[in-house]
């Protein structure tokens, strides 16, 4: 009679450790052909290479700590080359027509005047017709009627201010707003102001840059906030022109811009 023996014993350590190997290598070699890197369910990549790349293998955003932001700001003088100068007259009468055809004639007679003295039709400009129902104190009734009339006189040779305002109040002009100077053409002087801004910029970062004992910085970005050209104004009135010669002094217009600029270290 044959005995058979049970195969239930321990396995010597080496023939294990040996098949342990040929297995591990077995599934190694079927993974790599699939291109896979998990062996059940074991993640065998590295950090560094499931690490985010900035995108397009660029740089990326560049730190706040290496940056810095200045404000400049420029102011140029630039003389005016234009000046407007708004007349009227006004006058208050017991009926609406009465009003009106005075008005009507005495500004006839204001542009006849003006154009003598050397303003082209076409740079006068009516701005105001009206007629205002004037009414007595404490009641509705109404005890007359005031007109107005007003125009804007645009002139490009500074020396006709003073003759025209002259001109206006003796043909019977009694509204006088003065004499309004500006630029025809701002963009040379922006761009000069432009410049002195942006100079004012460079030199913020520059002294920043040298005080904290850094490189100078490089210019990354630059924008404009805005400026301002505004008109001057010259406080001329009827009751204080005197017959002769009306004296103008236009003077100079500040023109002024800012920019933003970040810079880099």
């Amino acid at each position: 009679m044959l005995r058979t023996r049970s195969l239930s014993a321990p396995l010597p350590a080496a023939l294990t450790a040996a098949a342990v190997l040929a297995g591990t290598a077995a599934l190694l070699a079927g993974n790599a052909a699939r291109g896979a890197d998990r062996i059940d369910g074991w993640n065998i990549g590295t950090a560094a290479a499931q690490a985010p790349m900035p995108p397009h293998g660029g740089p990326g955003p560049v730190p706040p700590d290496q940056t810095i932001m200045v404000s400049g700001q420029g102011t140029v003088e630039a003389m005016p080359d234009q000046a407007m100068i708004t007349v009227g007259f006004q006058i208050t009468r017991p009926t609406a027509n009465d009003a009106q055809d005075r008005a009507s004639r005495a500004m006839t007679q204001i542009l006849e005047q003006i154009a003598a003295v050397g303003v082209p039709r076409e740079r006068i400009r009516t701005i105001e017709i009206n007629l205002y129902p004037q009414r007595r104190p404490q009641s509705d009734d109404i005890s007359g009627y005031q007109a107005v009339q007003r125009v804007t006189v645009t002139l490009d040779d500074l020396a006709l201010v003073g003759r025209v305002l002259d001109a206006s109040v003796a043909a019977g002009a009694n509204l006088l707003e003065g004499a309004t100077f500006t630029l025809r053409d701002p963009a040379a002087a922006r761009s000069r102001a432009l410049a002195a801004a942006m100079q004012d910029a460079r030199s913020a970062a520059n002294a920043l840059a040298s005080a904290a004992g850094l490189t100078p910085p490089r210019l990354v970005r630059i924008q404009e906030v805005g400026g301002s050209a505004p008109p001057r104004a010259a406080g001329i009135h009827a009751p204080n022109i005197a017959m002769t010669a009306t004296p103008v002094a236009p003077g100079t217009l500040s023109v002024s811009e800012q920019v933003m600029a970040i810079y880099r270290f």
